[in-house]
């Protein structure tokens, strides 16, 4: 893949790579073991500064649209997160065979809605 920063943003989430803004303003970065390679990561330190600026939500910016599953409403009027969202994200995983959800809002781990092709367990806050 380029080094454009939006195939790297796609490049991470097909391998399992998390990028998150960190605390401090800096990136985050959750990846498998082995994932990250020395080549990926050169990538990455290069864009940096365009990965946070893609990272971050702009300002006012109206909240992520929620994705609607069997099992869960499209729009969930309860909070999903203790950040408070509502919205959440479903991140396939395992080659496609698993699903990880992720809050849309703070990118928390919320839940697998599915484990290698089977309903999985929900993990309550």
């Amino acid at each position: 893949m380029t080094g454009a920063p939006t195939d790297l943003l796609a490049e991470c989430e097909a391998h399992g790579i998390r990028l998150t803004v960190a605390g401090d303003g800096g990136l985050a970065i959750d990846a498998p073991q082995d994932a990250l390679t020395p080549d990926l990561l050169g990538r990455l330190k290069a864009h940096k500064g365009e990965l946070l600026a893609l990272l971050r939500p702009a300002p006012n910016a109206a909240p992520a649209l929620p994705v609607a599953t069997r099992d869960a409403p499209a729009t969930p009027t309860e909070p999903v997160c203790r950040c408070g969202g509502t919205a959440w994200r479903d991140v396939p995983i395992h080659g496609g065979r698993s699903t990880r959800r992720d809050c849309a809002g703070c990118r928390r781990f919320i839940g697998f809605p599915v484990w290698y092709g089977k309903d999985a367990l929900h993990y309550e806050q």
